[in-house]
């Protein structure tokens, strides 16, 4: 696994994006790039996201909290304990969010997700 403090080669940060919406993730693959992160990813299911971050530590992850029947709360459990900080970019509301300790205090983007919010609130989190 890469070292977390680790940023490529152009100054960029690693973004793991998990959306199970293709359309979506595209949408928010650009939006990263163009704020000048790397993605990793985008990941459509549980056990993909977690196959690419026992490859490489992101920095940092968007999460959409429904992934085809699944929860992320598998992925968000493990981001915690490898000490990667996370959003949610989920239309989810806020009281079944909070049924879930793990996404306690996460901010949620929601969606439509402000893109700029987005890469705001992630630029926020530290290198």
């Amino acid at each position: 696994m890469d070292d977390p403090a680790e940023i490529d080669v152009e100054g960029r940060r690693c973004v793991l994006v998990v959306e199970d919406e293709v359309l979506i993730a595209m949408e928010l693959t650009a939006a990263l790039i163009d704020g000048g992160f790397r993605v990793l990813g985008p990941a459509a299911s549980v056990d993909h996201a977690l196959d690419l971050v026992s490859e490489e530590r992101p920095h940092a992850a968007v999460l959409d909290f429904n992934l085809v029947g699944e929860k992320v709360t598998p992925v968000a459990l493990q981001l915690k304990a490898l000490g990667v900080p996370f959003v949610l970019a989920s239309a989810v509301h806020a009281t079944e969010l909070a049924a879930h300790p793990v996404l306690a205090g996460v901010a949620n983007m929601g969606k439509p997700t402000d893109l700029k919010r987005l890469i705001d609130a992630l630029r926020g989190f530290k290198a």
